[in-house]
């Protein structure tokens, strides 16, 4: 079952209602919110922005993955066909975030990553393999879930940029960041496991080749990175928890 129209319009106007925050919503709404914004340089002022837009798709991506993960329904890591609606539209919704903010990152000397430019790139090909077939929506959702973490990280991003970094919210908000960084991204690891059943059976093999190239490659390498940001977390907290 490829994609079908529906999927192809839930994708591209991610993409346009992401952009649009990133380009004209985002500075409109900071220097509402903080007049300190108005006086930041336009690299760090280029970092909020995005980061705003990354802040609003964690939380309706993570949100609602969430809600699949405490109420799956069939949403199963037993079953292996299923088409959940949501669960692939939600797909959708993170494939035109990625390449809006793939674009950014490109086009924005401030915001450019490498590792981030690898890391979309994985996550497009990955969504792209999870969502042509209504296959294992418990997985592709487990992929989706590591989003609950990215209004933290976002917001510690916009607090750092605006000088609140000996700030109360900034500390709270970077305590919070690591329980749900540690719990979506790291803690979820071992779930990974519960495709052991599908490959005894051989029906896991049944899947694209782009599937699998995505479970036994993608997935792993971003694992790597998520214990790799993880790690400087860790540390990150550390000093300021402790060292003032």
């Amino acid at each position: 079952m490829a994609f079908q129209l529906q999927h192809i319009l839930t994708m591209v106007s991610s993409f346009v209602f992401h952009l649009a925050i990133f380009k004209w919503l985002a500075a409109p709404l900071m220097k509402k919110l903080s007049p300190d914004f108005k006086i930041l340089t336009h690299s760090k002022q280029v970092l909020i922005t995005n980061s705003v837009m990354a802040l609003v798709h964690g939380v309706i991506v993570g949100g609602t993955s969430a809600y699949i993960f405490m109420y799956p329904g069939k949403v199963l890591p037993s079953v292996f066909w299923y088409d959940s609606s949501l669960v692939r539209h939600l797909i959708c919704i993170y494939l035109g975030y990625t390449v809006a903010d793939t674009l950014a990152l490109t086009t924005h000397s401030p915001l450019f990553d490498r590792m981030m430019v690898v890391h979309h790139f994985l996550g497009v090909f990955g969504g792209l393999a999870g969502c042509v077939d209504p296959i294992l929506p418990y997985f592709n959702n487990l992929v989706l879930l590591v989003e609950v973490s990215n209004p933290f990280v976002n917001m510690r991003t916009i607090l750092h940029a605006l000088g609140q970094k000996s700030s109360r919210l900034y500390k709270l908000n970077g305590v919070v960041m690591l329980v749900a960084f540690f719990a979506c991204r790291i803690a979820t690891i071992p779930l990974w496991f519960q495709l052991s059943p599908h490959m005894a059976t051989g029906q896991l093999y049944t899947a694209r080749l782009s599937l699998l190239i995505t479970i036994f490659f993608c997935v792993p390498v971003a694992s790597a990175f998520n214990i790799y940001w993880f790690g400087k977390m860790c540390k990150g907290a550390y000093r300021v928890l402790y060292r003032g």
